[in-house]
C-alpha cells in the first residue's frame, strides 16, 4: 500500500513538473501556423511548376508545329517557283523576245518611213525647179505569204518598180510603188497578155521563150524596134522597159499554188480561181474606179469582174 502511494505520490509530482515545464516552455503555435503556410505556398509553387511546366511543353510542341509547318510553306513555296519557273518564264521570255522583235520592227518602219518623207520632200524639191514627178502606183497582194511577196517584189523590180511602202491589211498586203506611170505598165503588160496567150503557160516552155530572139518572142515589138533587146534584157529601158518573163513565171507559178490567192500591181491583175489563173489589165479609167482592185478580198467576184473584160486585156492560163 505504500507503495502506491510512493507512486501516486510520484506521479502527482511528475505531473506538476511536466505542467510548470510547459508553463515555462514559449508557446509554438506561430510556427506551426508559419511552416503549415509556407507548406501551402510550397503546395502551390508546385502546382505553378506543374502547370508552368506544362505551358512550356504545350508552348514547345507549338514551336515545334510551327516551324515543321513554315517548313512546309516554304517548300511549297520553292516548288510553286520551280513551276513558275519551269512553265511561265519560257512565256514570259517568248514575249519579251516577241516585243523585241516588234519595236524593232516598228522602229525599221518608222526609219523606212522618214527616209520615204525624205526621198519625197527631194523629190518635190527637184519638181518645184522644173524636173518631172515621179510616177507612183498601188498594188494588192493577197494572201500574204513570203515566197509570194518576194516573187512579187521581183517581178516588180523587172519593171522597174521601187517599192515605197507596204501596208499590212486584214488579208494581204497593200503596196505603194515609184518609178514607172500606170500607161507605161499598161503597153508592157499588154505584151505579156499576148505573149502568156501565144506561149504554152508550163516550165519547159517559158524557159524555151526566155531564149528565143526578139523577133520570136514578140513580134510587134520588134516591128517597132528591130533594135530591142530580149524581153529580159530590155525590162532596165526605163522609155519602153518591158517586163522579164522569168520574174513573171516565178510570180504567176507562185500565185498559181494557192487557192484563193490574187495579185494586183497597177493595171495588172491576176487572180487565181479553181480553173487556173485570171489575168487581165485595167483601164485607166476602170484603174481609177477600183471596181476590180477594191474586190481582191473577195476573189470569187474580182475573178467574175475580169472575165468581163475585153478579150485583148485578159487571158485565161491554165494551172502551172
Amino acid at each position: 500500500m505504500t507503495a502506491i502511494l510512493v507512486l501516486l505520490c510520484l506521479a502527482i509530482a511528475g505531473r506538476e513538473l511536466y505542467l510548470a515545464f510547459e508553463r515555462r516552455r514559449p508557446s509554438s503555435a506561430p510556427e506551426i501556423a508559419d511552416i503549415r503556410t509556407q507548406l501551402s505556398a510550397l503546395k502551390h509553387t508546385r502546382d505553378d511548376l506543374t502547370r508552368l511546366r506544362t505551358d512550356v511543353d504545350r508552348l514547345t510542341d507549338g514551336h515545334t508545329t510551327h516551324d515543321q509547318a513554315l517548313q512546309d510553306t516554304d517548300a511549297r513555296i520553292r516548288s510553286l517557283i520551280a513551276q513558275i519557273n519551269d512553265r511561265m518564264l519560257p512565256e514570259v521570255t517568248a514575249r519579251l523576245t516577241e516585243q523585241r522583235e516588234t519595236v524593232d520592227q516598228l522602229a525599221g518602219e518608222v526609219a523606212r518611213l522618214r527616209g520615204h518623207l525624205v526621198t519625197r520632200l527631194d523629190q518635190a524639191v527637184a519638181a518645184s525647179l522644173g524636173a518631172d514627178p515621179v510616177d507612183t502606183v498601188a498594188g494588192t497582194l493577197t494572201p500574204s505569204r513570203p515566197d509570194l511577196a518576194d516573187a512579187y517584189e521581183r517581178f516588180a523590180h523587172h519593171l522597174g518598180l521601187r517599192v515605197e511602202l507596204r501596208t499590212p491589211l486584214d488579208d494581204g498586203t497593200r503596196y505603194y510603188l515609184s518609178g514607172r506611170s500606170p500607161r507605161a505598165l499598161e503597153r508592157d503588160f499588154f505584151d505579156l497578155l499576148h505573149t502568156l496567150r501565144t506561149t504554152p503557160f508550163d516550165r519547159h516552155a517559158l524557159q524555151a521563150a526566155d531564149k528565143t530572139s526578139p523577133g520570136q518572142h514578140d513580134g510587134r515589138q520588134t516591128a517597132r524596134d528591130g533594135n530591142r533587146e530580149p524581153l529580159e534584157a530590155a525590162a532596165d529601158d526605163r522609155r519602153s522597159p518591158k517586163p522579164s518573163l522569168q520574174a513573171a513565171r516565178d510570180m504567176l507559178t507562185c500565185l498559181g499554188s494557192l487557192e484563193p490567192g490574187g495579185m494586183q500591181l497597177g493595171p495588172l491583175v491576176v487572180v487565181r480561181d479553181r480553173d487556173g489563173l485570171l489575168c487581165g489589165v485595167l483601164s485607166l479609167a476602170e484603174l481609177r474606179q477600183g471596181t476590180v482592185v477594191d474586190t481582191l478580198h473577195d476573189l470569187p467576184t474580182a475573178a467574175a469582174q475580169l472575165r468581163q473584160l475585153p478579150q485583148g486585156r485578159s487571158c485565161h492560163l491554165p494551172t502551172p
